[in-house]
């Protein structure tokens, strides 16, 4: 696991690119505190610092083939890289050490960029071919590594895993753009692929870019379609186990010590289960509590069964002061803005996982993403299955007695009143000028439900890009790795991604089981009835409180803020907001924060003081 940066260029590398390349690099460090390493050609610079997981003393990158003309810096782990480098080594392919981005190298001479479809993992890596003079830049199919884009005058591409890298060599001063501003105030997250920043861009999930200089124009290719996957559906729940069960023996595979961020639900409770079995006596469970044990502190829960399977157990207990303290400090690891007000008990697992000496952190997410857990995606794919069918969907006599009408047409977000009012309070903020870049329906039209492919792809994919891996993936990337902590999620498997959505294009609709059933079947075995019949809270914290506390220390920032000064918030409606909602003022507070810390450079302990 590691932070990469990077460019390329039409022209020769000068001493500025090279020293910006530094700059970005240095500001990585924290996702890669063991080693760093460089390397340039006239065009092409590549830099990466390594947090060392796999192959502790020969992995150091860049990395090289035999004749020292291919070179990549990756950052993730390709978890099948055991399998693969002995596929290679039958080809002819000699390997000098036993890292699992060496293999990339070698399945790229052997396949060419067919070799994405070969790696089992999460990554996103730049690969230099000085033979053909062609970069090669590539990100995961679930989208767990990030890889920012800036293309710069006088024909520049520069890359990075963060924002806050990448930023060091854009044009000032930064500008945040109206578009994020609206998307974030509805959904809490920038949607991907918009960025928070202009001139800024992500590469997409699933997708690859081949540059040469003179030829930097070059737009984003995909390799993934899931449309095209299938897998025979008549045995779903011996498949889905066996694959599960083999997705945490290699996720739980490190040369370094491997922790499993453990609530009281069935995701995380599968993964250490499933995990414990293959590596006995070595995991250990860590797991976040609440002050006054409210209803959603889930730790009793966790304990027990950590007991059951053996494996050992660190409980970490936050409270309102403690988080309304460190607020400042968690949106500047944030990079990019994110609303879930969970993001603390993240940080704060990632944070103890670290300290106790386990720089890996296993976790359940993705399970609810991908196993039909939530019930307003269950609701969606049962109600647009009646819209679709030509038929009149019927609302519960609550919601028609809230005033509530059916939805006519096929949709998923836009029936959800929330995200209407974030749209509208949004809007309703913004000067006239922010506003004309604004189209109306903006962020409908952006997340809009594409149903001219089967349902369950469109509301998989559109959930995806969203919601799972804007806010989720997003968020866990940069909270783990804010301690230099590699998180892995077995539930986010690409073989179990692409089997299981094979076998429901093949006829399988488990959305109409109970909830979880593909995932509860599967884990029968392995875990006790009570933990699979109990509904997933994760990391649920005492919402309220934490909003209202930082709110009221907070929201005075907004006033003539930094949200102001970017031209997005008319001046004095930043005087009076007293007409919005709780959760609504919690994500323009952080929006406020992001803003001084990320784009004006303010330090935290500036920002904290100014707030109290």
């Amino acid at each position: 696991m590691c932070g990469i940066s990077g460019m390329i260029s039409n022209s020769a590398l000068t001493r500025a690119d090279i020293a910006g390349v530094g700059r970005m690099n240095a500001l990585l460090e924290h996702r890669g505190p063991d080693s760093e390493g460089m390397f340039d050609d006239t065009n092409v610079m590549l830099a990466m610092r390594r947090l060392s997981i796999i192959d502790l003393a020969g992995g150091r990158q860049p990395l090289f083939n035999e004749t020292g003309d291919i070179v990549i810096i990756c950052n993730g782990e390709i978890y099948n890289h055991d399998a693969l480098r002995e596929e290679l080594r039958a080809l002819g392919h000699r390997f000098s050490c036993l890292s699992d981005v060496e293999t990339i190298i070698h399945a790229y001479e052997e396949y060419g960029v067919d070799c994405l479809a070969k790696l089992r993992g999460m990554f996103a890596f730049a690969l230099w071919d000085k033979r053909n003079q062609t970069l090669l830049l590539a990100r995961d199919r679930m989208g767990e590594k990030p890889l920012y884009l800036h293309r710069g005058d006088a024909g520049r591409i520069w890359f990075s895993s963060e924002i806050r890298s990448i930023s060091s060599v854009m044009p000032k001063p930064l500008k945040l753009t109206p578009e994020a501003f609206n998307m974030f105030l509805t959904f809490q997250y920038v949607p991907e692929p918009l960025t928070p920043l202009q001139g800024l861009e992500l590469l997409p999930a699933g997708h690859y870019l081949l540059l040469k200089p003179g030829a930097l124009d070059k737009a984003p290719q995909s390799y993934w379609d899931l449309s095209d996957v299938r897998e025979d559906a008549g045995k779903p729940v011996a498949v889905t186990e066996e694959i599960l069960d083999n997705a945490c023996r290699l996720m739980g595979t490190a040369d370094v010590p491997v922790a499993v961020a453990l609530s009281g639900g069935i995701d995380s409770s599968l993964v250490a289960a499933l995990t414990a079995r293959h590596f006995p006596g070595q995991l250990h469970a860590f797991t976040i509590g609440y002050k006054g044990r409210p209803e959603t502190d889930e730790r009793g829960f966790a304990e027990t069964l950590a007991k059951d399977l053996g494996i050992g157990f660190t409980e970490v207990e936050l409270d309102t002061d403690q988080v309304i303290d460190g607020f400042p400090a968690l949106v500047e690891v944030m990079d990019t803005p994110v609303g879930d007000i969970a993001a603390f008990g993240y940080y704060s697992v990632a944070k103890a996982s670290r300290e106790a000496g386990y720089p890996v952190l296993m976790s359940g997410m993705g399970g609810d993403e991908f196993f039909w857990g939530y019930e307003w995606v269950r609701e969606a794919m049962l109600r647009n299955e009646t819209l679709l069918a030509g038929k009149k969907v019927k609302l519960p006599w609550w919601k028609r007695l809230m005033g509530q009408k059916p939805p006519e047409k096929a949709d998923f977000f836009g029936v959800h009143p929330d995200l209407r009012n974030g749209d509208a309070w949004s809007r309703k903020l913004m000067p006239e000028k922010a506003l004309d870049h604004l189209p109306e329906g903006y962020w409908l039209k952006e997340a809009a439900l594409d149903v001219s492919g089967p349902l369950h792809l469109a509301i998989s994919n559109l959930l995806n890009r969203t919601w799972l891996r804007s806010n989720c993936l997003a968020l866990f990337d940069r909270m783990s790795m804010a301690h230099s902590v590699e998180g892995r999620l077995p539930l986010l498997d690409v073989e179990l991604v692409d089997r299981v959505t094979g076998m429901r294009n093949s006829g399988l609709v488990d959305w109409h089981k109970p909830h979880k059933w593909l995932l509860v079947e599967a884990l029968h075995d392995a875990l006790p009835a009570d933990v699979l019949s109990r509904k997933k809270q994760g990391f649920t914290p005492p919402v309220r409180d934490w909003m209202h506390g930082i709110v009221t220390h907070f929201l005075p920032l907004v006033e003539n803020g930094a949200l102001v000064r970017q031209g997005l918030i008319e001046p004095e409606k930043s005087r009076d907001l007293s007409a919005y909602s709780l959760p609504f003022l919690y994500k323009l507070v952080l929006l406020e924060c992001w803003t001084r810390l990320h784009i004006e450079g303010k330090p935290v302990g500036e920002l904290s003081r100014k707030a109290a």
